[in-house]
């Protein structure tokens, strides 16, 4: 199913790719670098985890999709939530090196099912959230 794209948030980060993939790719440590995480937890392993996030907007559920260690891309599903004006919600992270010790990050937030009205409510909150994450990213790597 194609889906929409809600946001996409691109930055460049002073830091080697495998340095910023540690804090990206660790599913379950969210909270080390994202400031809105009040708590997390997971359960299971791999593909498949389900991770419970407290953040300012309420408990969430999201299940990791893709984790990719040689692409560095890791994709997670929001489960569907009926405060969120979407369904199929994902949030995608790819990482890519641009020589000199820097990595390019570049997370993406789409849907399945989201109209424009939808979009234009959420992706304002997204554009917030993803811009505090990645700062708080680049915090925890310095």
């Amino acid at each position: 199913m194609a889906r929409t794209v809600i946001r996409i948030e691109e930055d460049i980060l002073d830091h080697p790719v495998e340095q910023v993939w540690s804090l990206v790719s660790s599913f379950g440590a969210i909270q080390a670098w994202m400031r809105s995480i009040k708590w997390c937890t997971i359960s299971g392993q791999g593909v498949g985890t389900v991770r419970t996030v407290m953040s300012m907007a309420g408990v969430q559920e999201e299940i990791l999709e893709v984790l990719d260690n040689d692409a560095h891309c890791i994709s997670y599903r929001i489960k569907d939530n009926p405060f969120l004006p979407m369904k199929g919600g994902f949030g995608n992270w790819k990482l890519e090196s641009i020589g000199g010790g820097k990595t390019k990050v570049t997370w993406i937030a789409d849907a399945e099912e989201i109209n424009t009205d939808g979009v234009a409510a959420i992706a304002p909150i997204y554009e917030g959230f993803m811009k505090e994450s990645i700062a708080g990213l680049k915090k925890a790597l310095s």
